[in-house]
């Protein structure tokens, strides 16, 4: 269905649907969905993507039209938002998650799936109900071409974007261009000003990076990783994580720098600690100096003196006294 025809049967107004049931009542009416199937075609491209499931091609397929697919679907996934955004029990969260990845992936397997307004969608839901835009901007970047997504992914990084759907974003980035995964990502770890409480750049260590694909694009995820680990101004949240990930792929370049911020960290004794082990395993010589020549007097750094005379235990070098 075209866009147009879409945005002018939206103008009327929809009657809100009734809560949502307990999580066992909202997964049987979902099976029970699944269980009639209509006539709706789906696109051809994204119906075999394995992107969209069995069951949402099946709950995609259970309409009549089209028409009827987009606004029920929609809907659905608004609610099943609102519910998580706001009143949701525990018990009933991994219920409303699984129907809004389920509707919002149905839409993608709908015929003409890369011409709905996405963009216009994630606007209206960005700053109301970030679940619902981290999902549209997930489905969006499956369905549209490359550079499509890219420009849509563009609109979605800025500060002020909740941080689930902007790292959706970033994610995106990295898959379709690793040039702009790269500076786009270098941007917002350094040199963008972080707000309160703001968990931005831990998030992006912890869910961005790892998942980064491509032997070309590991050189730049590593030097990232170097420049997180060392930069002072960081998290030391997202500091102990890149010095982790430069341990678990086996950088070469990472033992000396790793010295150096063993050497100058003066506040964090767990990021101290963290690149001494990363440093033992990498470079076991060079720890092994480490630890018989920079060992802090005990009654100036106890902790350092205690967590090195431990290490040197367990490598079986000489053991200072208690």
């Amino acid at each position: 269905m075209h866009t147009q025809t879409y945005i002018e049967q939206r103008k009327g107004t929809l009657t809100p649907p009734p809560p949502l049931h307990k999580t066992c009542q909202l997964l049987a009416f979902t099976l029970l969905g699944l269980l009639s199937l209509g006539a709706t075609s789906c696109s051809s491209e994204n119906a075999g993507s394995p992107f969209v499931s069995e069951a949402s091609r099946s709950l995609a397929a259970s309409f009549s039209s089209s028409e009827e697919a987009i606004d029920a679907l929609r809907v659905r996934a608004r609610t099943a938002a609102e519910r998580l955004h706001t009143n949701a029990t525990v018990e009933e969260i991994t219920g409303l998650q699984a129907e809004l990845e389920l509707t919002m992936h149905a839409l993608a397997a709908l015929d003409g799936a890369d011409a709905f307004p996405w963009s216009n969608w994630i606007q209206e839901s960005r700053f109301v109900l970030p679940e619902l835009t981290e999902q549209e901007l997930l489905v969006a970047t499956q369905v549209l071409d490359d550079q499509a997504a890219l420009a849509l992914c563009r609109t979605c990084d800025f500060r002020e974007m909740p941080a689930k759907p902007r790292l959706v974003a970033h994610h995106a980035f990295w898959r379709i261009d690793m040039h702009e995964g790269f500076a786009r990502g270098r941007k917002l770890l350094f040199l963008e000003n972080t707000r309160a409480r703001d968990l931005m750049r831990q998030m992006y260590v912890e869910q961005v990076l790892p998942q980064v694909e491509g032997e070309e694009a590991q050189p730049w995820v590593m030097e990232l990783y170097l420049d997180i680990a060392t930069e002072e101004s960081m998290e030391p949240r997202a500091r102990s994580l890149a010095v982790r990930a430069l341990r678990e792929h086996r950088s070469r370049e990472a033992p000396a720098i790793l010295e150096s911020l063993f050497d100058t960290e003066s506040t964090n004794f767990l990021i101290r600690k963290e690149a001494m082990l990363a440093i033992l395993d990498l470079d076991p010589e060079r720890g092994h100096r480490m630890l018989l020549d920079k060992m802090p007097a005990r009654d100036i750094d106890p902790g350092t003196w205690e967590f090195m005379r431990e290490l040197r235990v367990r490598e079986g070098l000489p053991v200072p006294p208690q």
